[in-house]
């Protein structure tokens, strides 16, 4: 991969850390809230797809835990990333990186192995084993799995939630 600019404190950071806690603690309301529009819909086709309805009766999921949906729609990807990354307590285990700016609207934070306790490392000291890539989308940064996928085999990394199935 070239070199992108790093940014120290960058809230993908914060959205990567709260994202694979999310997935961890099967809270399907938190994973859905972290992802991009482009994701979303990617899961709502799958669970029309699996379950055999029209796509638009499997459209706009809310998250607000109301929508009996929510955990049938989120639960592959759940599934996928514990899978790559050997469980909840080894995802919990994941320190985040700096993030990556690739332009303005594409980033990703790096997702180190065994990190541990929070403390700062130099990045000699370290190497990623997966990465998580965010969109900006409405003002706000989202994963996405598509770009995440993308630049996961761009690094030559495996990608942390795997292949949704």
């Amino acid at each position: 991969m070239r070199p992108y600019r790093v940014a120290f404190e960058h809230p993908t950071q914060l959205l990567a850390s709260t994202f694979l806690r999310a997935l961890a603690e099967d809270r399907g309301a938190a994973v859905w809230e972290g992802l991009s529009r482009e994701s979303r819909g990617l899961l709502e086709g799958r669970y029309a797809a699996a379950a055999q309805i029209a796509l638009h009766r499997a459209a706009s999921v809310d998250a607000d835990g109301s929508d009996a949906r929510l955990a049938e729609v989120v639960a592959p990807v759940r599934a996928s990333a514990l899978s790559v990354l050997g469980g909840p307590e080894r995802l919990l285990a994941l320190g985040v990186s700096a993030a990556r700016l690739v332009d303005r609207g594409l980033a990703y934070v790096l997702l180190l192995p065994e990190f541990g306790e929070e403390r700062i490392v130099a990045e000699g000291e370290w190497r990623p084993a997966h990465l998580l890539a965010f969109v900006h989308e409405s003002r706000e940064w989202l994963v996405d799995l598509g770009r995440t996928a993308e630049l996961s085999a761009d690094a030559e990394l495996p990608d942390p939630l795997g292949q949704i199935r």
